[in-house]
């Protein structure tokens, strides 16, 4: 250490003075005198822990050292600059505490010393602090331009620049040593085992890829039949859940203001379709009226004709509706109809032709027989839904096991498990059905881990390990996985192993220090959290919250002297950079 020492300061006189340094600053600027070289009303009280007072000058110093205070109030309110700046001095203190519980003590000459040696001064970032937060160590050089430690400019920064005095400077970095120590205690009892770097290389080695099939109970709620045989049958089987919907939902049907419930059929066409387009789709809405009007299912109709597809498999049923909710010509078609009529014209909207037939009305209080009948009919076509889902899910994997692609699968659901039309007279295959978000198709998956997401917004689960547990040799899974609501069908398509030839030295090496570092920072950000808690559980924890505030000018931004620099002065501080992080100093995040 002394040679080091001796190097720096090029002579043992010097060496001496660095160790007097401590001494001398206070008998020039300690004591009385020092708060001359303080800000008004420095010692306004900004925290107290502990019983340790935490003033208005040290929250400005801190803030003032990592160079906050140049950045504009409104980007320093966004990244929460002066709450942090706070949550680092009451963590300091709360770790300077336990030090002194502890036992742990910090020589006021000795610190003094090592910050002119090394010229780094200790600031505490919060434990919760983002990437790039400054700390625990912000270099500060106090050389002159010789390159020889500089006394005068050292007591400058501290004077000028900081406005502290140097035995207010010299309690601050005192007072950091102990947390830093206590920090130390606290990294020192983490550790990392072996399993633990073979687990993470595995969760990062480990990879795999899927095609999958989702069958989403959403799809097939439009194509459950719900006749009233069904529904009767179920509705006796499910008494229970019937009335407890009915109690939960008993306020849609009470007080109910006039309403309709229609089937339609749609022929589309678009206000800006070609004047001969609309008159086809026209002429072909006209045809499908008469056909109604003289006694044709209309809801066979609707299932084969209509180009709404949704309310289509429902035999064009749109349910009940009240004055509003349709576009205002087929609001208007609807409610002037009774009840068991089809309109005598085809109405025109800015969707297309539609014809139309009002099944009911009713308004005031619903009986409650007919309010559990349609309860009963939505928790049915729930029920069925999923049912009709998994056994989807059960056809498909079973046609794969017959040794047909995922591509074969795709087509027949597609078709609808129909066999593709064959090409037409000039060759050009048949246009495929459209299929919407909801319908069964093959999908490729991401490369996923075991720790991943396989699929957009199922989470890491059932699916995840399920595909972990196949091989390329057997690539299907035993049964469909449900995630959720859905199933899921999948082919492994893609697998990597971790293999102990590529579990070098180096490897674990580089993975246990990554594991000790974000172990030690969630045991650090933990114990702090408790220590914060049971501070503030015993009164021993007061923030002052007028210093948080942010304001057009704020005192250190008025008032405060740059960093000196020059002969004999202190090196200034980087220019301000437009950024939108904090910038990062040497030695920022926590050091074990």
């Amino acid at each position: 250490m002394l040679d080091v020492i001796q190097k720096r300061f090029q002579t043992v006189i010097l060496s001496i003075l660095v160790g007097l340094l401590s001494a001398t600053f206070i008998l020039t600027f300690g004591g009385p005198n020092s708060q001359g070289c303080s800000l008004n009303n420095q010692g306004a009280f900004a925290a107290r822990v502990h019983g340790t007072t935490i003033t208005e000058g040290d929250f400005r110093a801190a803030y003032q050292l990592v160079g906050f205070q140049r950045f504009p109030i409104d980007r320093a309110r966004t990244l929460r600059l002066r709450e942090l700046t706070m949550d680092g001095l009451v963590e300091r203190e709360l770790l300077a505490h336990e030090a002194e519980r502890m036992g742990f003590t910090a020589d006021s000459h000795d610190v003094m010393r090592e910050v002119a040696e090394t010229g780094v001064i200790l600031s505490t970032p919060p434990v919760d602090a983002p990437a790039g937060y400054p700390g625990p160590e912000i270099p500060q050089s106090f050389d002159d331009r010789d390159g020889r430690f500089s006394s005068k400019n050292m007591r400058r920064f501290i004077q000028n620049y900081l406005r502290r005095s140097v035995e207010e400077f010299e309690r601050w970095q005192v007072r950091e040593r102990l947390a830093q120590q206590t920090r130390d205690a606290v990294l020192a009892t983490v550790t990392v085992s072996p399993q633990e770097v073979r687990e993470q290389y595995q969760r990062e080695t480990d990879r795999a890829q899927v095609d999958y099939v989702r069958f989403s109970p959403v799809y097939y709620r439009d194509r459950v039949e719900s006749g009233d045989e069904a529904i009767r049958a179920w509705m006796a089987e499910h008494t229970e859940e019937v009335d407890a919907e009915y109690q939960r939902q008993r306020h849609r049907y009470t007080g109910l203001e006039e309403q309709r419930r229609a089937r339609h059929i749609l022929i589309k066409a678009s206000s800006d379709a070609p004047e001969a387009d609309r008159t086809a789709a026209r002429t072909r809405a006209e045809e499908l009226l008469r056909r109604a009007q003289a006694g044709e299912d209309f809801a066979a109709l609707a299932t084969a004709n209509s180009e709404d597809t949704g309310s289509a498999r429902r035999g064009g049923d749109l349910g009940w509706n009240a004055r509003g909710r349709m576009v205002a010509p087929f609001d208007e078609a609807q409610f002037a109809t009774e009840p068991g009529s089809i309109t005598d014209h085809v109405v025109e909207t800015n969707f297309g032709y539609h014809v139309i037939k009002v099944e009911g009305r009713r308004e005031g209080d619903v009986p409650e027989d007919e309010a559990k009948r349609e309860l009963a009919e939505t928790l049915y076509a729930r029920s069925r839904a999923g049912e009709l889902a998994r056994e989807q899910a059960d056809r498909a994997l079973a046609y794969l096991r017959e040794g047909n692609s995922m591509q074969d699968l795709d087509t027949r659901l597609q078709w609808n498990w129909q066999d593709a039309p064959a090409p037409g007279p000039d060759g050009a295959a048949p246009e495929a059905p459209e299929r919407d978000s909801f319908a069964p198709q093959v999908r490729e998956s991401r490369l996923f881990g075991r720790t991943d997401t396989p699929v957009s917004g199922t989470g890491a689960g059932e699916l995840t390990r399920a595909a972990f547990e196949r091989t390329m040799d057997e690539p299907l899974p035993g049964e469909p996985i449900q995630v959720g609501d859905d199933w899921y069908v999948f082919q492994l398509k893609q697998r990597t192993e971790a293999t102990d030839e590529n579990f070098t030295p180096e490897v674990q090496s580089s993975i246990r220090e990554q594991l000790l570092e974000a172990k030690q920072t969630e045991v650090l950000r933990a114990y702090v959290r408790d220590l914060r808690e049971q501070a503030r559980a015993d009164g021993q924890l007061r923030v002052n919250d007028a210093i948080l505030l942010y304001g057009d000018e704020t005192p250190e931004e008025e008032e405060t002297e740059e960093a000196p620099s020059g002969d004999d002065e202190p090196a200034a501080e980087p220019e301000e950079e437009e950024s939108t992080a904090i910038p990062p100093r040497r030695g920022a995040g926590i050091r074990a």
